[in-house]
């Protein structure tokens, strides 16, 4: 018996199985309108791989809303490290507040770990 998975070929299941590939990259709904203004152009991930390149970024509200987007540019540093420039590109008013958002959604992060910063724009 051929145990082997057989994918289609033509060219829309290709299209599908890319969409169906794309990487998704949740946020709280409270970050939705500084996204779609451009105030919020990073985002700070702890243990959260991404990847450069099309995502479909998703806000948890009542009925969720997704929105197009491209990953630009990842760049890693530690929680320590962080600057002001970080949380206003964050959305935050400075620094401070982006901290504090960070131990909020992420309660066991510590000064001495390692965060990825996600460079990333609307594409709609």
């Amino acid at each position: 018996m051929d145990s082997t998975m057989h994918l289609p070929t033509s060219a829309g299941s290709d299209s599908a199985l890319r969409s169906a590939a794309m990487q998704s990259l949740h946020f709280h709904r409270t970050y939705l309108d500084a996204v779609r203004t451009g105030r919020k152009t990073t985002t700070v991930r702890f243990r959260d791989p991404v990847e450069t390149g099309p995502v479909n970024m998703v806000f948890e509200l009542d009925d969720e809303v997704v929105l197009p987007g491209v990953v630009t540019q990842i760049t890693s540093k530690g929680v320590a490290a962080l600057t002001e420039a970080d949380a206003v590109a964050d959305g935050f008013r400075d620094l401070a507040e982006l901290q504090d958002r960070l131990r909020f959604h992420y309660p066991d992060i510590r000064s001495t770990d390692d965060v990825t910063i996600v460079h990333f724009r609307p594409t709609s």
